[in-house]
């Protein structure tokens, strides 16, 4: 039962991640008016996660590049994988919910941690849960050690809110776990939020591929494809 469960976990998060920015927008933009009442300055918060979520077309560009003859090199965006969504003691409901919609609309599996406000973030899942985001994309893990939390295999990343000291903290601890090396997507600007308004604040969050096309192949004379062996 353990293995099927994580079998379907994985598909489930990997549906969600081919997906495609804009059509996970869609589920995003249903919750954001909900979300932003969770937040204390409503208004403030659906300008911004507007923002966040008007970039979604942006995500889902493919960029030619220069390859060799007979092969197309298409360059595109996808999620990290595994992304942990923190709040430190300090941090604001509008920045964690503002990552935390950076990190779904990227297409990435998310774990929400903020247990300073614990009821804020059952609510929060509760509203993506409701607008169609599966709990095998989305859980929250308020019950646990954050410090533990940031030993889970394959941890790709933690978009952590809060001060530069807790930030710091997650940091210094991130450094000291095996595996795979795990990126600090930090805000700590409690009041305009502008870490979030930068060009490449949704880019921390996606890891870049190339997808490579043998056209020779396609064109039909698929004999060419011996001529080095």
């Amino acid at each position: 039962m353990a293995t099927e469960f994580k079998k379907n976990h994985g598909q489930v998060c990997e549906t969600w991640r081919l997906l495609g920015a804009v059509n996970r927008a869609t589920y995003l933009q249903e919750a954001a008016p909900r979300l932003a009442l969770l937040t204390g300055d409503a208004n403030k918060a659906k300008r911004l996660f507007n923002h966040l979520l008007s970039a979604a077309p942006m995500l889902d560009e493919e960029h030619r590049m220069t390859g060799a003859t007979g092969e197309s090199n298409d360059l595109y965006v996808t999620g990290r994988g595994k992304t942990m969504v923190v709040g430190g003691e300090s941090a604001r409901a509008m920045a964690v919910l503002g990552q935390l919609l950076a990190a779904l609309l990227t297409g990435n599996e998310v774990i929400l941690h903020c247990p300073s406000q614990d009821e804020m973030c059952v609510e929060a899942a509760k509203i993506l849960y409701e607008s169609g985001i599966s709990d095998d994309v989305l859980s929250v893990a308020n019950d646990s050690q954050t410090v533990t939390l940031l030993y889970i295999d394959r941890l790709a990343q933690v978009a952590v809110s809060g001060n530069k000291q807790e930030v710091q903290a997650v940091s210094q601890e991130l450094a000291k776990t095996d595996g795979m090396l795990t990126q600090v997507i930090s805000v700590t600007d409690m009041d305009g939020f502008s870490e979030m308004l930068t060009p490449d604040y949704l880019y921390r969050f996606v890891t870049e591929r190339v997808k490579t096309i043998n056209t020779t192949a396609i064109g039909g004379n698929a004999s060419l494809l011996e001529l080095g062996t």
